[in-house]
């Protein structure tokens, strides 16, 4: 491209740079085109002084030819004897790099004058001044000779395009910038230097780069000595000395991690130091992304600055640039206000390599981004991304290539899709490289991305099911496989589930894939027969026990007992509370299940009681019967039915009779006894068995006698029918008389009682 010439009228600079005081006592120096270089920093001491095309210094000065800053900015103290780390960055303001040199000049004995032998302290060698600035570092840094006059003098710093002939000299493109210094260290220091604080850049420094250490002020006097110290541990260490570090100022070592400074400051004259208060220097940690990754530079905090510590670029700023704002030549951003560019001189192979991005195996990826270029359609660059492990070709793929000349005059996409063979972390490269022919000047690019489509990259998910076609009520087992995380239809989140539907039924999961975030739905359906609702009944639910109960099953097709019958109704005589259980099936093969109990109750415990001690009566005995253990009673006999619980009978035969006895709980018992009836005639002896005991005559008019066993105690009690004890005595003998003359006729009980036993006679007085 053809530079264009601005020339300036030298009447209205000379004009501008005449003025009172020193100024007016130094030779002028300013460039005479507006166009192209431009001083952006100066950095000597405590001087830090950054400035851009749009800025004009104090009185005297005119914007992009000449900057007075000796009123503006502070001047440092350069002591005798010192050394000071020094940089020039000069800049473009028209958007083309072009070449130059850098001169500095300092007034080291304060005659007005740049010309005395030293006071040209540095002189570059011929540069590239690339559009956002190329930082010149003068090697060694500037010594302040001790034959410098203490006191207040100039500096001059000159960017010109190509060489000029001396500090006093005007030139066409490039700036000059005045600045006051104070000579410092015509006094001795005496006693201890004034306290100090180490001051460190205020943002964050990229991992393995240095980084500007400095204190907070300068001495004016001689004879003071440093020694810079670092820790990596805390503020107050400990501390370790840095080597070959005894300068005012400091260019820290290259970092890896947040590290204190602080300096030893000594007056050589009194030995006496104090140690400056320490500051750090912190360094950003590395930076690692997940996709969805995506970069539109709006994180940029000025220009050919790189999104992160992380980032790296070939050349910058000379063919990889970044800006905040947009420039000419069709430079700007696709979104926001950010973007980045390659330069198309000289000729080269440009990258930007992205920060790690974390890459899964297995995944499709795509990624994205937008370039253009300038109207013309010119035709001097290509376009590829790479993916690789490293921030390098080596072992990178391309993934997407314009595949011949990246041309647009609007902005356009370059996508494509890409798998990594094996996860971990990699860095996408952005390549664009140039023939350096003329004239597509720059290709600006922006809007990096990279995602997960989940179009190609559907989690296989399936289903399977122990069983397809159930019955009402029964469980089924699915089981979902091909995500990491399930959602079922009916609110379940495990991947197997167990289910027991009603009716026919689809269940639904949602398989999502952990790392790609995607999803599928699948759809199982399961058939459901109705199961048949049946029931059992008992005829007599409730039966006493030895009686039976007819069951009868209801509501299917076809029945199975649980005693083995398979017959619709059965009987049953439990001998205890029972239930009875009936598996139904229907046509369709499903299976219910009735219940129905049947309670058992007890029969009483049903007694007959006698008053005649035998079963053998007389024809005119009264007996009477008492039953016992039920609530109500009934005797049968062939004479008829008596009712009670007691009843007095005189059969005149040989009768039985049959108690029925009825409980509370309705269930009755039968029992029988028999009473033979005898004329009671001829009866002389009636002998018990157990105790021998013999009792004559009987029947008797009166006068009978007990023959008992002789030497053993007996009671001998008599009563009547009724139960009135007539008489009671205890003999030893073998033989008592008794004498019922004077009772009346009837029948008599002799009861003899011993310790052992009880028998009793009935004795017939007659």
């Amino acid at each position: 491209m053809k530079k264009t010439y601005n020339s300036i009228k030298a009447l209205l600079l000379l004009m501008g740079l005449s003025s009172s005081g020193l100024q007016a006592q130094y030779c002028n120096q300013q460039a005479t085109s507006t166009a192209d270089d431009e001083i952006f920093n100066v950095t000597i001491g405590t001087l830090n002084n950054t400035s851009s095309c749009a800025t004009t210094g104090g009185p005297g000065s005119i914007q992009n030819l000449y900057s007075n800053y000796t009123a503006t900015v502070p001047a440092p103290v350069l002591v005798l004897g010192q050394n000071y780390p020094m940089s020039v960055t000069v800049g473009q303001c028209s958007g083309f790099a072009y070449s130059g040199t850098v001169y500095v000049w300092i007034d080291y004995n304060g005659n007005f004058s740049f010309t005395d032998p030293g006071e040209l302290v540095y002189t570059s060698p011929n540069s590239v001044f690339n559009v956002a600035g190329t930082v010149l570092n003068v090697p060694g840094g500037v010594t302040i000779p001790l034959t410098a006059v203490p006191g207040t003098t100039r500096m001059r710093v000159t960017a010109v395009e190509g060489s000029v002939g001396g500090p006093c000299t005007n030139f066409s493109w490039g700036e000059v910038e005045d600045y006051n210094v104070i000579i410092g260290g015509g006094t001795p220091c005496a006693g201890t230097p004034s306290v100090n604080t180490v001051v460190t850049p205020t943002a964050p420094i990229c991992p393995n780069a240095t980084a500007p250490v400095a204190l907070s002020g300068g001495y004016t006097v001689g004879g003071i000595t440093y020694q810079w110290q670092s820790s990596t541990v805390s503020p107050v260490g400990p501390f370790v000395s840095i080597p070959n570090a005894t300068l005012a100022n400091l260019t820290s070592p290259s970092l890896t991690t947040t590290t204190w400074f602080t300096a030893i400051i000594t007056c050589s004259v009194s030995s006496a130091s104090i140690t400056a208060t320490s500051n750090s220097v912190n360094v950003q940690p590395i930076t690692l992304s997940t996709v969805p990754y995506f970069e539109g530079f709006e994180g940029l905090t000025a220009n050919n600055k790189l999104p992160n510590c992380s980032w790296i670029a070939s050349n910058l700023p000379q063919t990889c640039q970044t800006y905040t704002l947009a420039q000419n030549q069709n430079r700007n951003a696709r979104t926001g206000s950010k973007f980045a560019a390659f330069y198309y001189s000289p000729a080269s192979n440009n990258f930007f390599w992205t920060n790690g991005i974390q890459l899964e195996a297995g995944v499709t990826y795509s990624t994205s981004m937008w370039f253009q270029t300038e109207y013309n359609g010119y035709t001097g660059y290509n376009l590829n991304m790479w993916v690789g492990p490293n921030q390098s070709t080596v072992a990178a793929n391309i993934v997407a290539t314009t595949g011949g000349a990246a041309v647009s005059a609007s902005y356009k996409s370059l996508s494509n899709t890409f798998t990594v063979a094996t996860s971990g972390i990699y860095y996408v490269g952005i390549n664009g490289p140039s023939s350096g022919a003329c004239c597509p000047n720059y290709m600006s690019w922006d809007d990096l991305s990279i995602i997960i489509p989940c179009s190609l990259n559907t989690p296989p998910v399936s289903i399977t099911a122990n069983l397809l076609t159930v019955c009402s009520g029964q469980a089924v087992n699915l089981t979902a496989t091909g995500a990491d995380n399930y959602t079922w239809s009916n609110g379940a989140n495990t991947a197997a589930i167990s289910v027991t539907p009603n009716n026919s039924v689809n269940y639904t999961v949602i398989g999502t894939n952990t790392i790609t975030g995607c999803s599928a739905t699948i759809s199982q359906a399961i058939t459901v027969n109705p199961t048949p609702i049946v029931s059992a009944v008992a005829s007599q639910p409730t039966i006493c026990a030895g009686q039976s109960t007819n069951l009868s099953a209801f509501g299917a097709s076809t029945y199975t007992w649980n005693n083995n019958s398979n017959a619709t109704n059965i009987t049953v005589s439990p001998a205890a509370n029972t239930s009875y259980t009936v598996l139904g099936t229907n046509a369709s093969g499903c299976v219910g299940t009735g219940v129905v109990a049947v309670a058992v109750n007890p029969l009483p415990n049903i007694s007959i009681q006698s008053s005649s001690s035998t079963s053998l009566v007389c024809k005119e005995d009264v007996t009477v019967l008492t039953g016992n253990g039920g609530v109500t009673y009934q005797w049968l006999s062939n004479t008829g039915i008596l009712l009670g619980s007691t009843v007095s009978v005189s059969p005149g035969t040989t009768t039985t009779y049959s108690l029925v006895g009825t409980a509370a709980n309705g269930c009755s018992k039968t029992v029988s006894t028999e009473l033979t009836v005898t004329n009671c005639t001829g009866i002389r002896n009636v002998t018990t068995t157990q105790g021998g005991t013999n009792l004559y005559p009987n029947p008797t008019s009166g006068l009978f006698t007990v023959e008992l066993n002789s030497g053993s105690v007996k009671s001998i009690e008599l009563t009547d029918v009724t139960g009135r004890v007539i008489f009671n005595k205890s003999y030893t003998e073998g033989k008592v008389n008794f004498d019922l003359s004077s009772y009346s006729n009837g029948i008599y009980y002799v009861k003899v009682l011993s310790q052992n036993s009880s028998e009793v006679i009935k004795v017939v007085k007659q």
